[in-house]
């Protein structure tokens, strides 16, 4: 039995056992060795999908692609599309190769997922992390949440979903993937959609930078393109917190709202907008009783009565 970062041990369901898949793109600098501890077993299987030449890895119990040159999605597209053995795992990894994780994190993820019964699922973004999207970086208050967007970064499915996203990958031209991350959700209705802070990984390289302005350009282009023709749009809504138990937290939408800016304070405080932006994202998907004209008259509560008197 594996456990998270937080000590929580993961127990999978008996009917929904099976073998689990970790894809990636890899280069030269690939931190995928660090992904696989020789030691111990694992109940997962690593495929490498190199994208240029790589030393060869027959020390790692790995099985090594054919390279397949361009960009990440472009190889993806091509792999799953030739190759028929990921319909043989339970769920499908594919995260980018500068992700620092241990092979007891990532079995923890896919336990994680499976008892969740999670599609469309990521870890989160260790705090030391660099990050584009606040919603993927950890948040201290849960070991999981239900959401409305999960990043292309480090992207897991369920095979199922994988089958039924498959076809969206010939939207990206450029390869980079960009507003797919939007319309899968959608596709998939917003249900089943989670983000494990329970298994933290590190994400190594800053992220955004294009050294080709005219790549980044036909890369936000495509990305908007994909948004407004399929109506869609980045969700970044958390719609429930699930504690160490596996279970749904039971809060109102005021205490789901705190406990999201409790757990990410330590971004607020380097970037104070996150809290608007928090704010903003949660409030199209709950009601939020207005401030009444007279007030909210409160007292105090009787501790701070009892300190207030011992100065008269």
């Amino acid at each position: 039995m594996a456990k998270g970062a937080t000590g929580t041990e993961v127990q999978p369901e008996e009917n929904l056992m099976g073998r689990d898949l970790v894809l990636a793109r890899v280069g030269r600098n690939s931190l995928h060795r660090s992904w696989v501890d020789r030691g111990n077993p694992r109940n997962w299987d690593l495929y490498l999908c190199p994208f240029q030449e790589i030393p060869s890895q027959s020390d790692l119990d790995c099985i090594e692609g054919k390279v397949i040159p361009g960009p990440k999605w472009t190889g993806l597209r091509q792999l799953l599309n030739e190759w028929s053995g990921w319909r043989e795992y339970g769920h499908i990894w594919l995260p980018d190769d500068d992700i620092l994780a241990s092979q007891e994190t990532i079995s923890a993820m896919f336990d994680a997922a499976r008892a969740l019964r999670f599609d469309l699922f990521a870890p989160a973004l260790d705090e030391s992390s660099h990050y584009a999207h606040y919603i993927g970086m950890r948040n201290e208050r849960f070991f999981a949440r239900r959401v409305g967007f999960v990043e292309i970064m480090v992207p897991g499915f369920s095979r199922s979903a994988l089958e039924h996203l498959l076809p969206t990958l010939d939207l990206s031209t450029t390869g980079w993937g960009w507003g797919l991350d939007s319309l899968w959700p959608k596709l998939l209705d917003y249900r089943n959609l989670g983000i494990i802070d329970g298994t933290p990984v590190l994400h190594t390289r800053a992220v955004g930078q294009f050294r080709d302005p005219e790549l980044g350009r036909r890369v936000n282009e495509e990305s908007d393109a994909i948004l407004n023709g399929h109506g869609c749009r980045q969700q970044m809504v958390t719609f429930a917190g699930i504690g160490p138990d596996l279970r749904d937290m039971q809060l109102s939408p005021d205490e789901l709202l705190l406990e999201l800016v409790q757990g990410w304070q330590y971004l607020s405080e380097q970037n104070p907008k996150v809290l608007r932006w928090i704010m903003a994202h949660q409030e199209p998907f709950f009601r939020w009783p207005e401030y009444l004209a007279a007030g909210c008259p409160t007292s105090p509560r009787p501790r701070q009565l009892q300190e207030m008197s011992q100065f008269r």
